[in-house]
């Protein structure tokens, strides 16, 4: 494994998109580290957090694992993965870190009812202090069903979500599945986010995509807009973030299911610090941005583990090469931080 320790950390900020409306924050990584929970004799399973990946039908089984495996390997102590009854088999097989309930039903499969499905995600998501939703999903009708189903149940739960990749069609479909809910984080890529603009009815090339990224946040009405590409633009309508961390060249399927994996990570973490689970000697407080802040983070470490795997790999990167680094790349940004930043 690529040890590699250098550390840099680049970010630039773009002007106010409307005047006297939109602050340029920039995270610093002390704040960031306050959503890291700090590691002790005295904790017991869960207290870093459990996480749950709702993805993956029958030709998509790698993008759900991909989300759950990066956030144990960030750190978190339990992740699920709810995905399809003819992925779980296979799914469970990647590796026995990761817990598989194969609950949802596609159209091919209606040996259980929508209504016994949603019982049985909700009764996963009691357990949990955060949501993913999308990775592998597909496009059967019972699923994407189940999954509109699970993020309302999330959002009663006030639970963090993440929308990625299949569940991002739900949000085109019915942009009110998920506006006015802060505690959100959309990732789309060029092609998703061109859909999403069509569908809220913004014109997605007339503008720098900064500016039009602002617009859509700010239609959406509440949840945190990560867009990739070359530059991840980061704005939840008021605040933008912009990380040019360098990455790799490798442009491999599954990176995006990481960075998933990796907000899933720093949504839960700023879950537990709201609660109080930890304090911090830090003196920024980010209650009311941690969806802004666990996006940023995420894209950071996300960014910089394709770079460490491209200079390990080259073209031969591949997205279980990226998975590999993940845990180095946060060594690489946090770990004199962590030292500086010591928890009370």
């Amino acid at each position: 494994m690529n040890v590699f320790r250098r550390t840099f950390t680049s970010v630039s900020f773009i002007a106010p998109i409307i005047a006297g409306k939109m602050n340029n924050l920039q995270p610093r990584l002390q704040t960031l580290a306050q959503l890291i929970p700090p590691l002790t004799a005295s904790m017991h399973k869960g207290e870093c957090g459990r996480v749950a990946a709702i993805g993956g039908c029958e030709e998509y089984t790698g993008a759900p694992y991909f989300v759950a495996y990066t956030a144990l390997r960030l750190g978190t102590d339990i992740a699920y993965v709810i995905c399809e009854k003819d992925a779980g088999t296979v799914i469970k097989s990647y590796s026995p870190d990761v817990i598989v309930a194969p609950y949802l039903r596609s159209v091919d499969n209606p040996d259980r009812t929508l209504d016994d499905v949603q019982s049985k995600i909700e009764r996963v998501l009691d357990k949990v202090h955060a949501v993913s939703v999308g990775s592998g999903l597909g496009t059967d009708t019972n699923i994407a069903e189940s999954v509109r189903r699970a993020i309302n149940a999330a959002r009663e739960r006030k639970l963090p979500i993440v929308v990625d990749a299949d569940a991002l069609a739900l949000v085109c479909d019915t942009p009110d599945v998920i506006s006015g809910y802060t505690n959100a984080v959309l990732t789309p890529n060029a092609p998703e986010f061109a859909r999403l603009c069509t569908a809220l009815g913004i014109p997605a090339d007339q503008q720098p995509i900064d500016q039009t990224a602002q617009l859509v946040a700010t239609k959406l009405n509440g949840p945190t807009l990560l867009v990739k590409g070359p530059r991840d633009i980061i704005t939840d309508g008021h605040s933008i973030f912009v990380c040019d961390e360098t990455s790799g060249l490798r442009r491999c399927g599954g990176q995006g299911d990481m960075l998933s994996g990796a907000i899933l990570t720093f949504l839960a973490w700023g879950q537990l610090y709201k609660r109080g689970a930890w304090k911090s000697t830090a003196r920024d407080s980010i209650h009311k941005s941690v969806p802004m802040h666990a996006a940023y983070a995420a894209s950071m470490l996300t960014r910089h583990a394709s770079y460490l795997a491209y200079e390990e790999c080259s073209r031969a990167t591949m997205s279980s090469s990226v998975l590999e680094q993940m845990d180095i790349s946060f060594d690489n940004k946090f770990e004199e931080i962590l030292k500086a930043v010591k928890p009370k």
